[in-house]
């Protein structure tokens, strides 16, 4: 026989789960151009650093764009050549203000032209080096290089030698597998117990000797309404690399303490009547009276109660099916 008391109850959530790329170490790697790929510098698995070269792309658009900066630049010369004339015209006073300012006005117009043709290069993936240096005379880069926005390693590869790409096609893709996010789909009524900051531990098929541990970075603000589950999102360490995108993993969630406390007993005190979970409290020396209960959150090994029993009460523990067996007799 024990004594009902309250005490604090945070017992562990054990969730299913999925692991998935860290989002904001992610980087699909775009053809920039309609062209052709003339060479591949990278293979899947490889690592690679902020910069490095991964594919190289040939197509006709970049020389239209090269020949679209150089005319510019070429006109923009003459517009300058023109607008320093009409200067030095109008401080000898032959010709008149209106000229001088058509000559200027026109040769703006044609620098903001010259930046427009620079920003379409430099977003086809031509290098600022390049695109600075290009006069007439000098032939650009026939070809574009497409480098890596991160670090990390090249997780896909979508191309091939020779193939033939646009600006929607996604060529490679790089990954950071440093730090990886968990998915976990939380019920309705266990989200008030889940908190930003909560431990987890994580525990795969793969390496079931193994705990890993994450903390929950996200709880989304809405829940589906087929599974009413809300996703919460774990941050997880992966310096070792031995958690991959795409695994299954269980986890135990670990929420933190709250306010207050509740009536919490041992599990083997609770027994089905007619279906109902109850539990027997002790009234005489030897008069016990069956207690049907309305029970909250469980633990492996306790439950709370959240009507049935008060506290003080006398509750019958380690007799507890023997005396169901007694009643229904």
């Amino acid at each position: 026989i024990d004594k009902v008391k309250k005490q604090p109850f945070s017992p562990i959530l054990d969730l299913p789960g999925s692991v998935n790329f860290d989002m904001t170490r992610v980087a699909d790697v775009g053809g920039r151009i309609s062209g052709r790929i003339t060479r591949a510098m990278v293979v899947p698995g490889q690592k690679v650093k902020k910069g490095d070269a991964l594919v190289e792309i040939e197509g006709a658009d970049l020389g239209g764009a090269l020949s679209s900066l150089l005319s510019a630049k070429a006109n923009l010369a003459a517009a300058r050549a023109q607008a320093t004339r009409e200067e030095n015209l109008a401080r000898e006073q032959l010709t008149t203000g209106a000229a001088l300012e058509q000559a200027r006005a026109h040769a703006k117009a044609l620098e903001a032209e010259v930046k427009g043709a620079e920003q379409h290069l430099l977003a086809m993936g031509v290098s600022p080096s390049s695109v600075g240096g290009m006069s007439e005379g000098r032939t650009g880069p026939r070809r574009i290089v497409l480098r890596s926005p991160i670090a990390g390693e090249v997780i896909e590869l979508h191309a091939v030698l020779g193939q033939v790409v646009d600006p929607t096609h996604p060529v490679l893709r790089v990954a950071d597998l440093g730090v990886l996010w968990i998915q976990l789909d939380v019920f309705e009524v266990d989200l008030a117990r889940v908190h930003q900051g909560d431990k987890v531990k994580i525990i795969t098929e793969a390496y079931p000797d193994r705990i890993f541990s994450g903390t929950v970075d996200h709880i989304e603000s809405y829940i589906d309404e087929q599974t009413r589950t809300a996703r919460v999102r774990i941050i997880v360490d992966n310096t070792d690399r031995l958690l991959r995108p795409g695994q299954f993993i269980h986890a135990q969630l670990s929420p933190k303490s709250t306010e207050g406390s509740s009536i919490v007993i041992p599990r083997r005190a609770v027994v089905q009547i007619d279906g109902e979970p109850t539990a027997f409290v002790q009234t005489g020396a030897r008069r016990f009276e069956p207690r049907p209960l309305q029970l909250g959150s469980q633990s492996e090994s306790e439950v709370e109660v959240a009507h049935g029993l008060l506290e003080n009460d006398r509750l019958v523990v380690e007799g507890a099916f023997a005396l169901k067996s007694e009643m229904l007799r």
